[in-house]
């Protein structure tokens, strides 16, 4: 742009002195050409850059939070519902991939430089100009953060709307049975009021500082045809000089705007920092940022190393509270031996599930270790996962998608291992009156499924991944007898190469258990087997009759 400025100032030059037609004038006119093609190729290489820049920083900070967030124990997982979390990582991780960086250098060696050559031709009007224009930048500096707090308010309204739309769906068997659809409509429409409030506040203010910004190249354009109409006759600028000033006024404007613009840019990338911060729990913000490489890792599948196979599981002085209520699990221990059977009972509220979620690090305990075959379990989180152990809870999370899919949940095996676990989780007869089998689409949440279907579906989910270990909260507890004693019997068909840990009142897996561990008010009340703990422990006296 610079040369291609001072090469149109001496075109004008030439033609108000011979205006006509001649070999110079060709040549000038074909120099010019050449930063004219050399400025369209750099637009290319620029988009080509910004796109091989723009979709890796999302994909990192994207692949960083996600990490995160598997990190941490499953109920801890997210500080915000899950609509505003993705809402956050759709958003904000977009608006920082999209912040200016340093490319803003160059052009702004360029603007000093073209400034420079405009006050060598006439400081008085290159100070008319521009002056007005650092007043705007200074005026949108101050903005800055009113700015900030607007686009912190809209993100949050939109958050909650996104946060409430996945809320509805996922219970929207809960609002019908409660006939609160109008209730539930109306808050929805609260939500998005307000967030049409803040956004169109946001957006308001972000067009009026645009506004102000681009109408002042204008402003500077009249300044300058205006000082040169009043003295038309006696001029300061010559027709070449006249059109370098224009030349350049819109580069060096441009960049000036650019950078006033700068400023809002980054009171929302502050924002979105910050978001994306709340989303990292504590972790620094240098693991935010933490550079690494962005491929698919290789599925571990049905790897199993001997280290990882259970013979021995020891837990000591295990202890949770949950800080809400205050109410949990105190000093628990127990001992799990390979291929046996143990079953966790007790009243409700005794702290049966807080004990199995605190163990596999889905709640981080208070006190307490976890030894696997003798060696520290540091993050139980990160370690009770396929095909060490797998967990089934009482209400299972099930997705939009097949049947098949949900039971594979990318898990690499083949269409007999699927089959093996329909079977073993007695889904049999249920896939063979599904309309497409096991491709049949089973909706959000698994809506189309009954509750004991869903648990069965969680339950093959498990099963088909093998594990050492294998957690059930309380899976029968949607099923007919019959149903129930048919899925235990062919859970437990595989010998004892597994080892089970259960939560459950069935007499008939009581009376099968290994070991009965009773639970009352967070503590173990009696361990043993089903009849010395109906001669010894009053607690399971009275959950053996009720």
């Amino acid at each position: 742009m610079l040369l291609f400025g001072l090469l149109m100032q001496r075109l004008y030059d030439t033609l108000s002195h011979q205006p006509h037609f001649d070999a110079p004038l060709l040549w000038l006119i074909g120099l010019m050409l050449i930063p004219a093609l050399a400025q369209m190729v750099a637009h290319f290489v620029g988009i080509h850059n910004t796109i091989g820049h723009h979709y890796p920083v999302r994909g990192l900070l994207m692949v960083n939070v996600l990490e995160r967030i598997f990190q941490l124990p499953g109920a801890k997982a997210l500080p915000c519902s899950p609509g505003e979390a993705l809402n956050i990582l759709r958003d904000d991780v977009k608006t920082i991939a999209d912040a200016p960086g340093m490319t803003r250098i160059p052009p702004a060696i360029f603007a000093v430089v073209a400034l420079i050559i405009l006050l060598r031709v006439n400081a008085l009007i290159t100070l008319l100009v521009f002056l007005p224009l650092a007043a705007v930048i200074v005026i949108a500096r101050f903005s800055m953060k009113k700015i900030e707090s607007t686009s912190r308010a809209s993100r949050e309204a939109s958050g909650k709307v996104s946060g409430a739309i996945g809320e509805i769906v996922g219970a929207v068997q809960a609002i019908q049975a409660a006939s609160a659809e109008n209730y539930v409509v109306a808050h929805f429409q609260r939500l998005n009021e307000l967030r049409f409030q803040r956004v169109l506040r946001e957006r308001w203010q972000n067009d009026s500082v645009d506004a102000l910004l681009q109408n002042s190249v204008g402003i500077g354009t009249g300044l300058i045809l205006l000082l040169v109409a009043l003295n038309a006759h006696g001029s300061p600028l010559s027709l070449g000089q006249l059109a370098l000033f224009l030349a350049y006024l819109d580069y060096i404007a441009g960049f000036m705007l650019g950078f006033g613009s700068l400023f809002g840019a980054f009171a929302q990338v502050r924002v979105a920092f910050s978001r994306l911060s709340l989303l990292m729990q504590g972790e620094s913000g240098e693991q935010l940022v933490r550079h690494r490489a962005l491929h698919h890792k290789k599925d571990r599948g049905e790897e199993l190393f001997s280290k990882d196979r259970l013979e021995h599981l020891q837990v000591r002085n295990l202890t949770y509270h949950h800080p809400e209520s205050g109410v949990g699990i105190e000093n628990i221990n127990l001992d799990l031996r390979r291929g046996t059977l143990t079953v966790i009972t007790g009243r409700i509220g005794s702290g049966k599930t807080t004990l199995v979620r605190t163990l596999l690090g889905l709640l981080a305990k208070e006190n307490g270790e976890i030894r696997w075959n003798g060696e520290f379990v540091a993050d139980a989180g990160r370690f009770f996962v396929p095909t060490r152990s797998a967990y089934t809870p009482q209400v299972p999370h099930l997705f939009s998608g097949s049947l098949e899919e949900n039971i594979r949940m990318g898990f690499p095996c083949g269409l007999q291992s699927v089959q093996e676990a329909i079977y073993q989780s007695v889904l049999e007869r249920d896939v063979a009156d599904f309309p497409e089998g096991i491709l049949t689409e089973i909706g959000t949440h698994g809506m189309r499924l009954s509750g004991g279907q869903a648990q069965r579906t969680a339950a093959a989910r498990m099963l088909i991944r093998k594990p050492e270990l294998l957690v059930f909260d309380d899976l029968s507890s949607a099923l007919d007898g019959q149903t129930e004693t048919r899925l235990w019997q062919r859970i437990f068909e595989g010998g004892g190469e597994q080892t089970y840990l259960v939560i459950s009142h069935s007499p008939e897996l009581l009376r099968r258990a290994d070991q009965v561990i009773v639970l009352k008010d967070g503590r173990v009340e009696g361990q043993g087997r089903l009849e010395e703990l109906l001669v010894d422990s009053a607690e399971m006296q009275k959950i053996w009759h009720v």
